[in-house]
């Protein structure tokens, strides 16, 4: 019989605490996390840089096609100068039949260099140097003439002509860099608005 009284006892005292505790804090409420499209700006920005990228890749492209096509107009120039050496300031020293020659050689050399053909104007320019090169060994003409100055600065041109296989694409890369720089400055627009949204987002968390 004490058991019992004892064991009502002590639930009536729980009962007691229990209703005299606080009642816990209610939970204050959460803002709602920020989605994918609320942090939208960190693929616009993503988006930019990218842009960017492709835009100094294509300014270096670009860049390069015009160095390389700037090699074929080189070596056309080379070869006018050496003709206008022959004809105009070193005349007598070679036979006019030798110069007609020379002459085509130095046509078929402008014509493969205006259509930025880089194994042609190299073929062109060292065929046009070894006709040069005989015409002044059966006229006689000094080493140490200034013609033989332009026949080596037309010989230095083969090479780099030849290399030069970027020349036909100048065209190309400056379409590439132009649709690079579209995209970019549509890059460059969104970022704004999407970091916006994201601000706003980040108010509702303080």
């Amino acid at each position: 019989m004490k058991i019992k009284v004892s064991a009502a006892a002590a639930l009536i005292a729980a009962s007691v605490l229990t209703a005299l505790a606080p009642a816990p804090a209610l939970a204050a409420p959460q803002a709602p996390p920020c989605t994918k499209k609320h942090i939208a700006y960190l693929d616009a920005q993503n988006a930019q840089e990218d842009a960017e990228a492709k835009v100094s890749a294509a300014e270096q492209a670009l860049d390069r096609a015009r160095a390389d096509r700037a090699e074929l107009d080189k070596a056309a120039a080379a070869g006018e100068a050496l003709i206008y050496y022959l004809v105009y300031e070193a005349k007598g020293r070679a036979r006019e039949a030798d110069h007609h020659w020379i002459s085509v050689a130095l046509g078929t050399l402008k014509d493969a260099a205006g259509k930025h053909d880089p194994a042609a104007t190299a073929d062109a320019a060292a065929e046009m140097a070894n006709i040069a090169e005989k015409t002044f060994t059966d006229a006689n003409v000094s080493k140490s003439d200034k013609a033989y100055t332009r026949l080596k600065a037309l010989r230095a041109t083969v090479e780099p002509a030849r290399n030069a296989t970027e020349a036909p694409n100048v065209e190309g890369r400056q379409s590439d860099l132009d649709a690079a720089r579209a995209e970019l400055t549509d890059a460059r627009q969104k970022v704004r608005p999407a970091r916006d949204t994201y601000r706003k987002c980040l108010a509702n968390l303080v």
